[in-house]
């Protein structure tokens, strides 16, 4: 830039600064420009940010801005309170306290550990939508109706309550607003959930059986996913970065340590190198110290690990449609009898584990029993028997029993067919099927 224009740039800048410092002090409201595409917004200035809200609802809300306890945990950061104005008014005459009543939404701002611990979380009443260079940006919102008129009456018809829509609907165009304004970048924590991972590197699965060290019972458990944070490869340190139940859920793993994870393994990566911590230097030893130190201070044994290839996606989804077929005929709903077959003719016996412990309490196999009873002959009947002969071989016990009846069943409807079927499976399993239907003339 010349000389010239330096001069002549310098002072013009100074001069708007001082204009919009002088507008906006004390978290107070200044008019935005102009723009006849889209509504006039007033702006408030938020801890040095900009969040512009549509000027003709200001006389309908309470706009808070100014927050002098925020400094004292700089991790989050709220920036702005919106709340309905009538809400809060009806409030205060009727109780003298409107504490919560009214909010409609909010804005706060969030460093990297705020983030990690807000992923681990439920997520409920937080939804981040925009980062900047070293800061996320969440909207917050009442996780139930804080709408209140005289007496706590709600006409959903009543024109205060079409108010109240319009106003909680104000909260996405100032979000986006707010990433305009303040030259942000949009982000959604589907950017975190998208990936299979969440670090780079290399990376193991440990499956972990929280009732072995009870009963001996390995036939439920979660699969640990773990990285190399810090250093890849002999020497660096292993860590939990999330895990899968028995039922599919994924579950990010970030340390509760008040700094960004990061930062944490990096310590902990310079202990191990003095010599601390050695058992974190594998994926089994980092697995028995997340789940007895971190994850629930669980009692555990040797057998309570073991590594695996990955997570068994094929476990998961027959524990959660098998879960499903148990709910609906126990509450009495109808259930296709292919569609049960299909199921249970591709269980194992860890998959009679979850279903039992998951239902215990309640009588789950009366309905099941008479389902599969019903399921047993119809059309498709070679397809029965496969899947029938499929779900004896993983039983045990009382089920195995009554299954037995079920292939004796079937082999009487089309003694033909069912024997086709049956000279599909392996010597060893077809001397066990012969065995079961001798028991069962």
């Amino acid at each position: 830039m010349s000389h010239f224009l330096k001069n002549l740039f310098l002072p013009l800048l100074a001069a708007l600064l001082l204009c919009a410092s002088a507008g906006c002090a004390s978290g107070g409201p200044a008019p935005a420009r102009e723009d006849p595409a889209v509504p006039e917004t007033t702006a408030f200035d938020c801890g040095g940010l900009q969040a512009g809200i549509p000027t003709q609802y200001l006389d309908l809300l309470l706009v808070e801005t100014d927050f002098p306890e925020a400094a004292a945990n700089s991790g989050w950061v709220p920036l702005l309170h919106v709340c309905e104005k009538a809400s809060v008014d009806a409030a205060e005459a009727d109780w003298g306290d409107s504490d919560g009543i009214g909010f409609l939404f909010g804005i706060s701002a969030l460093d990297q550990a705020a983030l990690e611990r807000h992923l681990c979380s439920d997520g409920s009443g937080v939804n981040i939508f925009a980062k900047g260079a070293d800061r996320y940006y969440a909207k917050t919102y009442p996780t139930d109706v804080q709408f209140y008129r005289s007496q706590g009456t709600i006409d959903t018809e009543s024109e205060d309550w079409k108010q109240w829509e319009t106003l909680c609907a104000l909260s996405s165009q100032v979000c986006d607003d707010f990433i305009t304004r303040n030259g942000l970048m949009p982000y959604g924590e589907s950017e975190f959930w998208d990936g299979e991972f969440t670090y780079d590197g290399n990376h193991a699965y440990v499956n972990y059986y929280p009732y072995f060290t009870f009963d001996g019972d390995r036939r439920i458990w979660d699969t640990l996913v773990l990285s190399q944070p810090v250093r890849q490869g002999e020497g660096g340190i292993w860590c939990v970065e999330r895990y899968y139940d028995t039922n599919g859920n994924i579950y990010p793993w970030f340390p509760d340590s008040g700094m960004a994870a990061a930062d944490y393994y990096a310590e902990i990566q310079a202990a191990c190198d003095a010599g601390q911590q050695p058992e974190l230097l594998t994926p089994q030893g980092a697995s028995k110290h997340f789940v007895e130190q971190e994850y629930g201070h669980r009692e555990t044994q040797p057998g309570s690990f073991s590594l695996t290839d990955g997570v068994d996606f094929a476990y998961i989804e027959t524990n959660l449609h098998a879960s499903d077929l148990v709910m609906a005929l126990y509450f009495d709903r109808e259930v296709d009898d292919l569609e049960l077959l299909d199921c249970m003719g591709g269980f194992t016996p860890d998959n009679w584990g979850v279903l039992g412990r998951f239902h215990y309490g309640s009588d789950w196999w009366t309905p099941l029993r008479t389902a599969l009873e019903q399921a047993a002959v119809g059309q498709e009947q070679e397809t029965r028997d496969r899947d029938m002969m499929r779900l004896y071989l993983s039983s045990h016990g009382q089920f195995q029993e009554a299954i037995a009846g079920f292939l004796q069943a079937q082999r009487n409807d089309a003694p033909e067919g069912f024997d086709t079927v049956l000279s599909e499976f392996p010597e060893a399993d077809r001397a066990l099927l012969e065995a079961a239907l001798s028991r069962n003339p």
